[in-house]
């Protein structure tokens, strides 16, 4: 699955901006299991590294779930879970129809 999101990837136009940096932050604030975060920007591939408060590839999957369903566009998302002993990495990617995408690789710990 990391091969097709890395083909996907090469695919459409990464877009990073103000507007999405607000978007993803202010759905990290709203959501109550997380301790502390943190959002970079790289090559317009955002990094957000996410603290749980208490920490579970249960509770990384419920955040995540939440964050794909307030953060995806209609036209498709797809993401592949690493599960890395006392964390969990997604790498996702979800784009419009006019090939504009956002790329996240979201670390919880």
């Amino acid at each position: 699955m990391y091969k097709v999101i890395n083909e996907y990837t090469a695919k459409v136009n990464l877009q990073a901006n103000t507007e999405i940096y607000n978007r993803i932050t202010k759905l990290l604030q709203d959501i109550a299991s997380i301790k502390s975060f943190s959002v970079s920007d790289s090559f317009n591939r955002y990094v957000l590294d996410i603290k749980l408060k208490k920490y579970s590839v249960e509770q990384a999957s419920k955040v995540f779930n939440k964050i794909n369903t307030e953060l995806s566009y209609a036209y498709s998302s797809l993401f592949v879970r690493f599960n890395e002993g006392k964390c969990v990495r997604y790498r996702y990617i979800t784009s419009c129809e006019n090939k504009s995408a956002i790329y996240c690789d979201i670390i919880f710990s």
